[in-house]
């Protein structure tokens, strides 16, 4: 198995149990002492928790950059299509982009970030602040 077979089983595992993570955390010997008000998931090969899932919106069809900060001043390391949907781990303050400061670190991509601006998280999601 080569890495890029590695790393796409999982991204598909972190997917699964953010769509079903009522299962995942009745797996887990700590799910009985942990509060039920939000479910947030592992990814298997980081510790960040998966706070939100967000959808990509640029628009024109126009990707997204990925940056290793929180700022139009980082380097790009990457980019998402739109409609990409994209699990969120926590927030940062940085660069701003057309007045929204906000950035969300991706997760399990190596403190990668990508502006809040063109990124929709639902209301209900709350990510933390990192």
């Amino acid at each position: 198995m080569n890495r890029s077979t590695v790393r796409s089983g999982v991204v598909a595992v972190a997917a699964l149990l953010a769509l079903f993570p009522a299962t995942a955390m009745a797996a887990t010997p700590t799910a009985a002492s942990a509060a039920p008000a939000k479910a947030s998931v592992a990814t298997a090969y980081h510790h960040h928790r998966i706070h939100a899932r967000g959808v990509v919106v640029t628009g024109y069809g126009r990707p997204l950059h990925v940056r290793s900060g929180a700022g139009t001043s980082y380097r790009t390391t990457g980019t998402l299509r739109s409609g990409h949907k994209a699990y969120l781990t926590c927030k940062k303050n940085g660069t701003a982009v057309h007045g929204n400061h906000v950035w969300y670190r991706l997760a399990g991509h190596h403190g990668r970030y990508v502006s809040a601006h063109y990124v929709r998280v639902p209301a209900r999601s709350s990510l933390p602040w990192c």
